[in-house]
């Protein structure tokens, strides 16, 4: 039984390749917790778009017509501060990578990237968290600010890699607490200790860090409950 589209995770695709456009948009469309709300060739009109429907996601091409990725991750937000943003790439250019952290994209995958990674992505970041595909997450490491190379040893309590661990997996701190049977209080604490001890802050650096730490679960991409088939996104 399909969700109601009130309860379904609403998302506008805005990539300039009729192709991939054409594509994501006939698969995400399919998946029974999300609702494809619109679609754009170009920066300008995904921005207006993103004004009109104030969507929870937009799946955004990093380079597009106009308004590259950066440009268009700040343009979005102003638009619709509610919306987050996963990023997806078919190159990776390190200035514009950095931007588009610094900016605010919550989310961001490599265009080789299955379908069911997307999808999975889309919902850690509609939770409230973030979500830095397998692949993006080593052409990633050397672009995040602050993310100088950690050593294995670095001592954090259980706790905090208990917390380190949830933002990995992009669960927000309510989530988190909830998991952990603390307060949403007691996991901020945790987190500005881990940020204190570590000099990052943003969740992107963390992510990172929960990854080099041994701390996410490999992804789990399996195509059932009217998710995506796993084939390539572009």
């Amino acid at each position: 039984m399909r969700t109601s589209a009130a309860a379904r995770i609403s998302i506008v695709i805005i990539d300039d390749h009729e192709l991939i456009l054409e594509l994501l948009s006939a698969a995400l469309g399919r998946v029974s917790d999300f609702n494809l709300v619109g679609q754009a060739k170009d920066a300008e009109k995904g921005i207006a778009l993103c004004a009109k429907l104030r969507p929870d996601i937009v799946v955004l091409d990093s380079l597009l017509p106009g308004q590259q990725g950066p440009e268009a991750v700040a343009m979005i937000m102003a638009a619709s501060p509610l919306t987050r943003v996963i990023l997806i790439s078919g190159s990776i250019n390190q200035n514009s990578w950095r931007s588009a952290l610094e900016g605010g994209a919550r989310g961001f995958l490599p265009k080789s990237a299955s379908l069911v990674e997307l999808a999975t992505g889309i919902r850690a970041i509609h939770g409230g968290g973030t979500y830095i595909g397998r692949e993006a997450q080593a052409q990633l490491r050397d672009v995040v600010p602050g993310n100088e190379s950690r050593s294995p040893a670095l001592k954090l309590t259980q706790r905090e890699r208990d917390v380190l661990a949830g933002i990995g997996r992009g669960l927000g701190s309510k989530q988190i607490a909830s998991n952990l049977g603390v307060s949403v209080f007691t996991v901020e604490n945790h987190r500005r200790r881990i940020s204190k001890r570590t000099g990052m802050d943003s969740i992107a650096s963390l992510t990172l860090l929960a990854n080099e730490q041994g701390l996410i679960p490999p992804v789990r991409e399996h195509a059932g409950g009217g998710e995506p088939p796993a084939n390539e996104a572009g």
